[in-house]
């Protein structure tokens, strides 16, 4: 079932039909709104696919502009007085299908009058309208919105569970990489604190101080419960070596070639 079927003259307010369509769609979900222009895919029987969505919604919109009533045929017969015409035979269908159908004026467009309208369609003439004006789109949509909430009421329940189903997905826990793109192979550890640098791969300068750096080593670090300043230099080199493992604070220096044995 469509809560909304938006109903229009083509050459009387369409474009204003389609922002209306649009807006609505917006607040209430596309589901829950029929424009035929936006609402039947190619391909699709547009006669069935449209009687089915007029016959099954709560509220039909009839969006009526300056034209609307005297627009006319090829044979100079006014549009609203052909059986065929399908703006008129949406609104009667929504009558004898129990809907509640809401004419909606654009700008000084008048009232509609009974004895203008065919029979079938009279009681549009009687049906409380809604009035949509440029200057006052804003408000004019929310007027329209709520009438619509109220025509169908369950529709403001089926709003709230959609967006409660969507807080819940945007909340649900997921994976994060706080450390950027990375080239190579790169290990993220959970309690781990360094405010040194770590460098994965052969060939990097790394230096936290000053002074001169001579390497052609590789880097590793160490993970685990750690709070220490951490760099750990395998290979011939010429500077500070420090390396510390579990939870203890060792600081070791050594120039030229290291050797390590164990833990250290």
């Amino acid at each position: 079932m469509t809560s909304c079927f938006i109903n229009y003259r083509t050459g009387d307010g369409e474009q204003v039909a389609t922002h209306l369509g649009r807006e609505l769609s917006q607040r209430f979900g596309e589901s829950e709104v029929f424009r035929a222009s936006d609402s039947i895919p190619a391909g699709v029987d547009f006669e069935r696919r449209l009687k089915k969505a007029v016959r099954g919604c709560e509220v039909l919109l009839a969006v009526v502009g300056t034209r609307w009533l005297e627009k006319r045929e090829s044979d100079g017969l006014r549009a609203i007085d052909d059986a065929d015409d399908w703006t008129r035979w949406e609104i009667a269908a929504a009558f004898q299908a129990g809907a509640t159908v809401i004419p909606v004026l654009i700008d000084s467009t008048p009232r509609l009058r009974a004895a203008e309208l065919p029979d079938e369609i009279a009681a549009l003439a009687r049906c409380q309208y809604r009035r949509l004006r440029h200057r006052t789109v804003g408000p004019d949509l929310d007027e329209i919105a709520e009438a619509v909430l109220i025509a169908a009421p369950e529709l403001e329940e089926r709003v709230r569970l959609r967006e409660e189903a969507g807080a819940a997905e945007r909340s649900e826990p997921g994976t994060g990489n706080t450390m950027g793109n990375v080239e190579g192979t790169a290990i993220q550890a959970r309690d781990f604190s360094n405010d040194g640098v770590v460098v994965n791969g052969d060939h990097a300068t790394t230096s936290t101080g000053s002074g001169d750096i001579n390497q052609n080593s590789t880097v590793n670090h160490v993970s685990g419960d750690l709070s220490s300043t951490v760099h750990h230099v395998a290979g011939d080199q010429n500077s500070t070596v420090n390396h510390v493992s579990g939870d203890q604070s060792i600081k070791g220096q050594h120039t030229g070639r290291v050797d390590r044995r164990g833990r250290g």
